[in-house]
């Protein structure tokens, strides 16, 4: 009789413009480790050439297989929704960042949703526009005195605590965010938005983000925003609140 091995559950691992070959093969070959499987790659700075091969060694699967965007609205368009978790040392009162262990008893984490781990370049890490794409940014626990670690040694210390005694729950629909109607409505209650470093928007975006919203929950709120617009302006074109009634109507059913 063969003992069944179960399957565990899978983390998407998101690099973000990473610049050498070898370690993105040395992330997929800490993948395979951790039996993950799914890797996807935003702008990256280096072609997936022999070195990441090299890199991979056994754990080939991967970076066989990973997923190419050019940037976050191409991998927003293409990807169901996930929960992202970004891995940074930006921290601040407007970034304010967790240890990791704590950040995987957030119930989203727990339940069974779909997660991505996001991990920055190999020199500067993720950026501040990166960061608005995270619903939570952590940190690994690092003992010594050197804070900084190789891109697939993060890899391999951020899969070690992931738990595996969770069963997945499917989510096919992606989740935006409503950016354009979220910068109108700032805009019409007259709110700077030039500030390029922080604004409203990217306040009221990052609230949205952390609060990790269902998808009936995000039309809600979209719903509202746009109403308060068509309110505030009517002149605003109605060309872009064409779900909004379906939506309402739909509440109301609730």
């Amino acid at each position: 009789m063969t003992e069944e091995v179960n399957q565990p559950l899978q983390f998407t691992v998101i690099l973000v413009r990473p610049k050498y070959p070898r370690n993105i093969g040395m992330v997929s070959r800490a993948m395979c480790n951790y039996g993950q499987e799914k890797l996807i790659i935003i702008d990256p700075q280096c072609e997936l050439d022999v070195h990441a091969r090299k890199g991979a060694a056994q754990g080939q699967g991967p970076l066989r297989q990973c997923i190419l965007y050019d940037n976050w609205d191409d991998y927003a368009y293409n990807e169901p929704d996930s929960t992202r978790i970004a891995f940074s040392r930006r921290s601040g009162k407007r970034r304010p960042s967790q240890p990791f262990h704590e950040v995987l008893e957030w119930p989203v984490v727990k339940d069974g949703r779909p997660v991505s781990l996001m991990f920055g370049a190999e020199d500067h890490g993720l950026s501040r526009e990166d960061l608005l794409w995270a619903h939570r940014t952590a940190t690994l626990d690092i003992p010594g005195p050197l804070m900084s670690m190789n891109l697939s040694h993060a890899v391999v210390l951020a899969l070690s605590l992931l738990p595996r005694d969770i069963t997945p729950v499917q989510q096919e629909k992606t989740i935006q965010t409503p950016d354009e109607v979220l910068r109108k409505w700032l805009e019409t209650l007259e709110f700077d938005l030039s500030t390029k470093n922080w604004n409203a928007f990217y306040a009221m975006r990052q609230m949205i983000m952390k609060a990790s919203p269902t998808e009936h929950e995000m039309e809600l709120f979209t719903a509202i925003v746009e109403q308060t617009v068509r309110a505030i302006d009517p002149d605003y074109s109605r060309k872009n609140f064409k779900k909004s009634n379906d939506v309402e109507n739909r509440s109301s059913e609730d």
